[in-house]
């Protein structure tokens, strides 16, 4: 509940008249008449109220004088330091209702001390990348722009202060302020004198100067709410953020892992080709088998360890984009990549997607609405503007001319005044350059319209390219274990054909890649399925399905 306690000398039409003057200033205002009696104690007469916020304006001047013009005053300075906080408290018509919410992220780096799932990998990165720091830190910006453009509605309020030691030698002549960019209020005391002293007066002045834009025909309705659809771009702008990191995150995530089973494959292969060369030294040894037999299959050793040493970069690459896309690029990274060579859950698609939710396109509409809001403003710039002006200051001097003697020796004001008027303005020659502003605001509002209708075309055909993309991964994944059972029955054949002298070293040496690349291909199939699952969800925007299939892989709660 507000409320604003007016000063005796105020009757109820006149207060009614204020109302009636700044409605909207006296939303959710309880309004009280109170005066000072013989006791100096408090009386009030409701005039009514709604709830709303609690600003309470205590008692005024209690121990003024009855009628005194210095209380009546200092009134009307209340009353303008509450409409001050009123304005302020209460948000601007128009505003209600909208707020930009701000994420609490806490950007601390974070160094894994041990393997990392993709759940992990994920969360790391968007609390570590730097662009994702870099968009927050916008958005709070874009925040704070808009309770910025909230002040806007209240009046400047200026004390002014200034003690200074002068000569008093004074001509007739002209004194311009501020021509130096200094405003000091010139020594205009006493006559003109003939001669020159060099022995200063001592001069002050004090004062209390108000500005207040009464009515501006919606122009600060209108920056606050371009306010507001800038930092709803900023937001929107951190969602997309948040969805590329973690999709580049997941991506380079699956990557590590079809590295890691390169790996596993090469080690496997010249596993089966080392022994394979320890039975052929043997048969070579009996005489059953040419010598030339185990050169061969030392060659074919050599080849697979050099294939295993490029697998091994590869794999120690992968990790290092890995944790460059977590924002820990200098780190030494490890990830468990058993889950993610199992074949996923197949969840089957229920309902079509409406990708105009997706970060991207709500980005792009975002921009929109915000060069929609521009034009506004510059609508609302050429409106006329009416001030309220109003101030009350004080002055003395140690000159000897003024009547009233200098108090504290010219340090304290002597004599008293107050101005109170209103002033008009309207831009009458900005209607040209704002003519070009608005042509060329509408003019972005268009581009950015078919940026989002390209956005949008792109999105579509992403989900139907992932569609397709994962429906044919999962067909694939679903005969890559045929070939490998295939491939090592035939490598079992073959190394009983060879042990009988029915076929060549080379043979025998094919069987052996052909199981090997076979056990690659399965991997990378499985890999591949969970690729599309998640090139899918990033094409309808939102990775939580694709997660949550992670999640059941793992074996791990939804709390983990």
């Amino acid at each position: 509940m507000n409320y604003l306690i007016l000063t005796k000398n105020m009757t109820r039409s006149g207060s009614s008249k204020i109302i009636r003057l700044f409605p909207s200033c006296f939303e959710n205002t309880l309004l009280v008449l109170a005066h000072s009696d013989s006791q100096s104690s408090l009386k009030s007469t409701e005039f009514g109220y709604q709830p709303g916020v609690r600003i309470i304006l205590m008692k005024l001047l209690r121990h003024a004088k009855h009628g005194s013009h210095a209380f009546e005053l200092v009134s009307i300075a209340a009353i303008c330091i509450f409409l001050l906080g009123n304005c302020f408290c209460i948000t601007p018509a128009g505003a209600a209702g909208r707020e930009v919410p701000v994420p609490d992220l806490q950007f601390q780096p974070i160094r894994p001390t041990k393997a990392l799932s993709l759940k992990e990998c994920v969360d790391i990165s968007l609390r570590n990348y730097p662009s994702i720091q870099k968009k927050f830190f916008k958005l709070r910006a874009a925040k704070a722009n808009v309770t910025l453009a909230k002040t806007q509605y209240l009046p400047n309020l200026n004390i002014d202060i200034q003690q200074s030691a002068v000569t008093p030698n004074r001509i007739a002549s002209v004194v311009m302020n501020n021509v130096s960019g200094f405003d000091t209020v010139p020594v205009d005391s006493g006559p003109p004198v003939s001669s020159t002293t060099l022995t200063p007066l001592s001069n002050n002045l004090q004062g209390l100067n108000l500005n207040w834009l009464l009515v501006d025909f919606g122009m600060r309705k209108a920056n606050d709410k371009f306010a507001f659809a800038d930092a709803r771009t900023a937001r929107a702008d951190v969602n997309l953020t948040k969805l590329d990191v973690a999709f580049d995150t997941s991506e380079a995530f699956l990557l590590a892992v079809a590295a890691k089973q390169m790996i596993e494959a090469r080690e496997a292969e010249l596993r089966h080709m080392e022994a394979s060369r320890l039975r052929v030294k043997t048969l070579v040894a009996e005489g059953l088998r040419p010598a030339v037999d185990t050169a061969d299959l030392d060659y074919e050793v050599a080849k697979t360890k050099i294939a295993l040493i490029k697998a091994e970069k590869n794999a120690r690459l992968a990790l290092v984009g890995l944790a460059e896309k977590m924002g820990l690029a200098s780190e030494d990274i490890d990830i468990v990549s058993d889950p993610m060579i199992r074949s996923p859950m197949k969840v089957e698609d229920t309902s079509p997607i409406d990708l105009s939710s997706h970060p991207l396109a709500r980005m792009k509409m975002a921009e929109v609405k915000r060069w929609r809001a521009k034009q506004l403003v510059l609508d609302k710039a050429y409106r006329p503007h009416l001030w309220l002006n109003a101030s009350l200051w004080g002055r003395g001097s140690t000159d000897g001319v003024n009547p009233i003697r200098p108090v504290a020796g010219g340090v304290l004001p002597q004599v008293f005044n107050y101005m109170v008027g209103v002033s008009f303005s309207f831009p009458v020659m900005e209607y040209f350059p704002l003519k070009a502003q608005k042509r060329m605001a509408r003019s972005n509002e268009l581009a950015a319209k078919a940026d989002f209708d390209l956005a949008m075309q792109v999105l579509e055909k992403k989900d139907a390219n992932s569609r397709i993309m994962l429906e044919q991964a999962r067909k694939v994944a679903e005969q890559t274990p045929i070939l490998v059972q295939a491939a090592r029955v035939r490598e079992i054949k073959v190394q009983k054909r060879y042990s009988t002298g029915l076929t060549n070293v080379v043979t025998l040496a094919n069987a052996e890649k052909t199981l090997a690349e076979a056990k690659v291909e399965n991997a990378v199939a499985q890999v591949e399925v969970w690729r599309s699952i998640l090139s899918l969800a990033y094409a309808q925007g939102d990775l939580k399905p694709f997660l949550e299939l992670v999640r059941i892989a793992e074996g791990t709660s939804p709390e983990e």
